[in-house]
């Protein structure tokens, strides 16, 4: 049977917001085998389990080191539209709805994080398949190696969350390190960082830069494991096979801790999802109202969706 490690990353404010519990429901209701590598910045959190391994992000990448030295101080290049002598500049004919405002599609600072953590586990870890999953994610039931990895045919590099013609949502990809070329897509990847080639691109986001590369790297070698999950551009992640086991808490979700019923565009039938209106995921601790307020004001920078 093929191996399995989980891979995620999450900054240090978000440690109690959303990632503790989705490391806890890791160690709930994970394979014992399957290690969720959670690549973190600054201190160590406190969690300790068998099932879990803390990476110093910026320690295993001195590569993200030199580009976030490098951008830091510009604010195009951290999503903003203000720019410096010198500086970034986007593509004016960018964007759409974002054109001319403040929007994560090019905040390249904060998603180069998700890029090198990728990149450090594929090199490091010995399994067969390095599953990226979002800290904003919660597990509410067992899940199986066999059903991650069975929705990754042997002889193709990645699989993703489709979405039609826009780029894929990215909260799950499961890479297939035996791939002939799984080399070269990180390679390809991470050189948009390494070279500054990133801000030739339209847009500077995961999942834009995750489209891109597949497409030019291995355009049939990628699993669209969205098709038939009925919610095209919108929460394709519940809807798909993945919310069986599974909810995402994309974008303002993350403060509700959970998504809704009105997320969902067809039938499921597990019971988290019959009791999510009544379901109560802070344990009736209220989430905190500075962490709530930042997070609204990060999803409003980007009206196309994430």
């Amino acid at each position: 049977m093929p191996t399995l490690a989980v891979v995620t990353t999450f900054p240090p404010n978000r440690w109690t917001a959303y990632a503790k519990r989705m490391l806890e429901s890791h160690i709930r209701f994970w394979p014992d085998n399957v290690t969720l590598y959670a690549y973190h910045e600054g201190e160590k959190p406190t969690l300790e389990h068998p099932k879990i391994k803390f990476i110093n992000i910026e320690d295993a990448n001195p590569e993200l080191i030199k580009f976030k030295q490098r951008h830091k101080d510009d604010p195009v290049a951290n999503g903003e539209v203000d720019e410096i002598p010198g500086g970034v500049r986007r593509d004016p004919h960018a964007g759409k709805n974002d054109r001319g405002k403040g929007s994560y599609l090019w905040d390249a600072v904060r998603f180069a994080h998700k890029t090198f953590a990728v990149d450090h586990a594929i090199k490091t870890i010995n399994t067969d398949y390095v599953l990226w999953l979002d800290a904003d994610t919660y597990t509410f039931r067992p899940i199986t190696t066999e059903f991650v990895t069975g929705l990754l045919p042997q002889d193709k590099l990645v699989n993703f969350l489709g979405r039609g013609e826009k780029y894929p949502e990215c909260g799950w990809v499961c890479y297939n390190k035996k791939h002939p070329k799984i080399t070269e897509f990180m390679q390809y990847w991470t050189d948009l960082y390494t070279k500054d080639t990133i801000f030739k691109e339209l847009e500077w986001h995961d999942s834009y830069l995750f489209w891109q590369c597949l497409k030019r790297i291995a355009p049939n070698d990628g699993v669209d494991i969205g098709i038939g999950a009925g919610a095209k551009g919108n929460h394709v992640f519940i809807n798909s096979v993945l919310g069986a086991y599974v909810d995402h808490m994309k974008g303002k979700r993350k403060v509700k801790g959970k998504s809704s019923k009105s997320d969902l565009r067809g039938g499921r039938h597990e019971d988290y999802w019959k009791n999510v209106e009544n379901y109560d995921p802070f344990s009736g601790v209220k989430f905190d109202p500075k962490q709530a307020d930042d997070i609204v004001s990060k999803v409003a920078k980007g009206k196309q969706g994430n």
